[in-house]
């Protein structure tokens, strides 16, 4: 279980994420056949259940820092002002 989270621990890759939980739900399904003690088949589950909230989860969009937008709106108020202005 161990190498199945550090695989995928800080991946952003949603394809990884999905198989990591079929993994988990795989494990937890060999482990209960197996006849784990609880306290393992606990660790299983609830690492499965984190890992769909992780696979449910919709990484935020890469959006520019508020200064650049900020720069970027003065600097095209500037220009606009700069067309209006009779020469």
């Amino acid at each position: 279980m161990d190498a199945l989270l550090a695989s995928k621990q800080s991946s952003d890759d949603s394809e990884g994420r999905q198989a990591l939980f079929a993994a988990l739900s795989r494990l937890e399904r060999q482990a209960l056949i197996a006849g784990a003690a609880d306290p393992t088949l606990r660790k299983i589950a609830e690492a499965r259940f984190l890992v769909g909230i992780l696979r449910d989860a919709m990484r935020p969009s890469r959006i520019a820092p508020l200064r650049s937008l900020l720069r970027l709106a003065a600097e095209t108020r500037r220009l606009a002002e700069a067309d209006l202005d009779p020469v």
